[in-house]
């Protein structure tokens, strides 16, 4: 499939650019940038998600953390929360295919189910945040605002999720983009 090819090759470019960036700034952290990005292709994930979820971990991981946009950006956190909750969304469709659970006409329990899984999946980023700061001493959720930082990650990934959910629903009957991408997967 050309999409793995692309993949293959911006998998590359991503761990050869976290690499250097790793060595440059003697910073260990961004080799695990390196395995995160190695992880859709042990598995055999769908190129679209694999694609999607490097997307994804090169915004948050790499520009985020690394180039210090989620401190330097006021807005940036916000995105990537949104972006989460979008994304969540197809990977939690991807999850229902995968168990063979997923079902066009069930839009009801595959609504309930793409909320569900949004809402736990940020919630237990939050929890890993919380334990990286405890761990590490670090500060990924500016323990000055504290409970706000983590309540507002959620719901702003809620939202994202939310909106994928609205755009799902309305195109239940039309293959527009969401439709598309499913039927890819």
């Amino acid at each position: 499939m050309k999409l793995n090819k692309i993949n293959i090759v911006i998998a590359f470019v991503l761990c050869f650019i976290s690499v250097f960036y790793a060595i440059n700034n003697k910073d260990v952290t961004l080799l695990l940038f390196s395995l995160y990005i190695i992880i859709p292709f042990m598995f055999k994930i769908s190129p679209i998600i694999t694609l999607l979820y490097m997307l994804f971990g090169f915004i948050a991981l790499f520009l985020g953390c690394q180039l210090h946009l989620f401190k330097t950006t006021t807005w940036f956190d916000n995105f990537s929360h949104f972006i989460w909750g979008f994304l969540s969304g197809i990977l939690a469709i991807y999850i229902l295919i995968k168990l063979r659970m997923f079902n066009h006409k069930n839009i009801i329990f595959n609504g309930i189910f793409i909320f569900i899984f949004s809402l736990a999946s940020s919630s237990i980023w939050e929890i890993m945040e919380f334990s990286i700061d405890n761990l590490f001493n670090q500060d990924m959720q500016r323990a000055a605002s504290g409970v706000y930082d983590t309540m507002k990650d959620i719901i702003v990934a809620l939202f994202g999720n939310i909106i994928f959910i609205l755009f799902y629903c309305l195109e239940y009957k039309k293959k527009l983009l969401i439709r598309k991408i499913i039927d890819n997967l």
